[in-house]
C-alpha cells in the first residue's frame, strides 16, 4: 500500500446512516421547493406545501431551513454562483477578449432561459422578498469587480473607467436586458439579445465614426458588423 493510500484512507470519514438521511431529505426539500416556486412563485408557496411535496412533515422544514425566503436563497445563490463560475471559465479559455465577452453573453442568456423562475422572483414586479434583488445585484457585482481587476493588467480592460462603477454597470444592464426578455421572449430573439449586449461592451452604443483621410472602422472578431 503506498503513501498516498494511506493518506487518502485516513483522511476519508464514513457518513452515518442518519447523515446521509439527512441530506437527502434537505436535496427533497430543495427539488420540491423549486418545483413549487417554478409552478406558483415565491409568494402562493408555504413551508407546508413544499414538506408536503418533499414527503417529510411541516416540523422536518424547520429542521434544514428557517422558513422558504432561506431555502429561495440557498437556490438562488446555488445558481449563481454556478452562473458565475461559468462566466469567468468562458473567459478564461476564450482566444481573445471579444470573443470571450460573446461567450459570456451566450452563457448569460442561456441561464435565463433555464432560470426563468428564479430570475422573475427576484428582478420581476412582483419580488417577494425585501431588498433581496439589491442583495443579489450586489452580491454579483464584487465578483465582476474582482474579474475586472484581474483583466486590467492584461491590458484588456480600459484605464480610464474604474472596475467597480464597470462591474455595477454591466450587472445592472444585464440583469435588467434578460429580465425584460425572458418575461417575454417574443419582444426580441435571442441572438439579439447576445449581439446587442456584446456589442455595447465592445463598442458601446455610439457607431464608429471615420476620420477622413483613415480607413474604415475594422470589424472586431466575433461580432457582426452593424446595420447600415
Amino acid at each position: 500500500m503506498s503513501v498516498t493510500d494511506v493518506n487518502v484512507t485516513e483522511t476519508q470519514k464514513p457518513v452515518s446512516a442518519r447523515a446521509r438521511s439527512r441530506m437527502a431529505t434537505r436535496e427533497r426539500l430543495v427539488r420540491s421547493a423549486r418545483e413549487l416556486f417554478a409552478a406558483r412563485g415565491l409568494s402562493r408557496v408555504t413551508s407546508h406545501d413544499i414538506a408536503r411535496a418533499a414527503g417529510v412533515a411541516a416540523g422536518t422544514f424547520y429542521l434544514h431551513f428557517d422558513d422558504k425566503e432561506a431555502l429561495f436563497r440557498e437556490i438562488l445563490y446555488a445558481a449563481i454562483t454556478a452562473l458565475q463560475a461559468e462566466l469567468a471559465q468562458t473567459m478564461e479559455t476564450a482566444t481573445d477578449a471579444p470573443k470571450g465577452i460573446r461567450a459570456q453573453a451566450e452563457a448569460l442568456t442561456a441561464f435565463a432561459e433555464a432560470n426563468r423562475d428564479l430570475i422573475l422572483i427576484v428582478f420581476g414586479p412582483d419580488s417577494a422578498i425585501a431588498g433581496l434583488e439589491a442583495d443579489v445585484l450586489d452580491f454579483m457585482s464584487v465578483q465582476a469587480t474582482e474579474v475586472l481587476r484581474k483583466r486590467a493588467p492584461a491590458g484588456e480592460l480600459r484605464r480610464d473607467i474604474d472596475p467597480a462603477v464597470t462591474a455595477q454597470a454591466l450587472v445592472g444592464m444585464s440583469a435588467r436586458v434578460v429580465t425584460w426578455w425572458i418575461a417575454d421572449p417574443t419582444r426580441s430573439t435571442r441572438e439579439a439579445v447576445i449581439e446587442t449586449l456584446t456589442n455595447i461592451q465592445i463598442g458601446g452604443t455610439q457607431p464608429p465614426v471615420q476620420i477622413a483621410g483613415t480607413q474604415p472602422p475594422v470589424q472586431i472578431a466575433g461580432t457582426k458588423p452593424p446595420a447600415k
